[in-house]
């Protein structure tokens, strides 16, 4: 058997030219909005925004920000059209293709980023890695009157600070993450807006989202983690996430198109297959993998439901063998027991 090389893992450089990728779907109010906010920072040798077919198109003209001077030295905005809605996970690829910083980040049109992240690209532009993972906020925190992620997310910061021991904890100077804090870091929500990714790591590696409609990024994460060679990580907030509770953002959507989840998933569990650091990844990306199938299940249109729970649980007959449901067990006995609970429930 061959042996993956690795991608080259680029030397220190303090020329760092940072890429911001936007994927955008019939949000013209929010994309406005970030580009004014994205041009003002100052860090961005390049903007692109990748329309997914808007009806009307999102265009800088459309926006109203033709004339504003927003395309001028040292940026380079950058405007892609697909002909028809595709899904963010297309758009994302698409924008990909046309980075030409060193360095890129995928961002919600919907999302905004923190004062934090001017301060963070001149800390890590000297530094050699594959990505670095930041942290963020989520509008459903500030709404109870925090600010921070979801006590989930934050549980998994705080349990990869204590898992880094001898080497450098973390906190908001950007610290190469341990082998064990890279274990438990993967496990946070998929998100494609937490991170920046050297540009030649996601082409080399063909790294890339699964094109479908919901749950896109999933590839993107899990590939990222399967694969970097060094990971930075700080506690730096450098980034709001919004949760909208109603409309048709994807977040809110209930159809068919939660079914095509599986594609990402059967992509992952391939590559972790054929990963030499698989023993590293496999209890953690079965763990979210239940955690994942018991939110879609709730949310799900209950007419769906039966085909949804056959579907995940042939996907974990496949995927657990007997020595790593062993292993899970004696690690995470509660999710062994959920393991349990989808294996035996008969869908209607």
């Amino acid at each position: 058997m061959t042996e993956r090389l690795a991608s080259p893992l680029a030397s220190p450089r303090a020329s760092m030219t940072l890429s911001l990728v936007i994927p955008v779907w019939n949000y013209p109010e929010g994309l406005r909005r970030l580009l004014l906010q994205a041009v003002d920072l100052g860090i961005f040798s390049q903007i692109i925004i990748s329309d997914d077919g808007s009806d009307p198109p999102c265009s800088p003209d459309v926006l109203g920000l033709d004339g504003l001077g927003l395309d001028g030295p040292g940026l380079d905005i950058v405007y892609l059209r697909c002909d028809r809605q595709r899904g963010a996970g297309h758009a994302r690829n698409f924008g990909l293709e046309h980075v030409t910083g060193t360095h890129v980040i995928f961002f919600d049109s919907d999302d905004l980023f923190t004062p934090e992240i001017r301060d963070l690209v001149p800390m890590i532009a000297a530094q050699a890695f594959d990505f670095c993972i930041f942290g963020h906020a989520d509008s459903r925190v500030r709404t109870q009157g925090g600010y921070g992620p979801l006590a989930s997310d934050e549980r998994l910061w705080a349990a990869a600070g204590v898992a880094q021991r001898g080497a450098a904890g973390i906190g908001p100077a950007p610290a190469v993450l341990s082998a064990a804090g890279t274990r438990i870091l993967c496990k946070i929500e998929a998100y494609p807006w937490n991170k920046i990714y050297r540009t030649d790591f996601l082409r080399l590696e063909n790294i890339r989202c699964t094109e479908i409609p919901v749950h896109n990024d999933i590839e993107l994460h899990w590939m990222s983690f399967l694969k970097a060679q060094r990971i930075l990580a700080t506690t730096m907030v450098c980034c709001e996430h919004f949760v909208h509770k109603a409309g048709s953002r994807l977040t809110n959507r209930t159809g068919r198109e939660r079914l095509q989840v599986f594609a990402a998933l059967h992509n992952l569990r391939d590559a972790l297959a054929q990963s030499r650091h698989r023993l590293d990844f496999l209890d953690p990306f079965t763990e979210v993998c239940v955690r994942l199938f018991g939110w879609i299940g709730d949310r799900i249109e209950p007419d769906l439901r039966g085909e949804f729970h056959a579907r995940a649980r042939d996907f974990l007959l496949l995927h657990v063998s007997e020595p790593l449901y062993v292993l899970i067990a004696l690690r995470n006995p509660g999710i062994a027991a959920q393991i349990n609970r989808l294996l035996q429930e008969r869908p209607a």
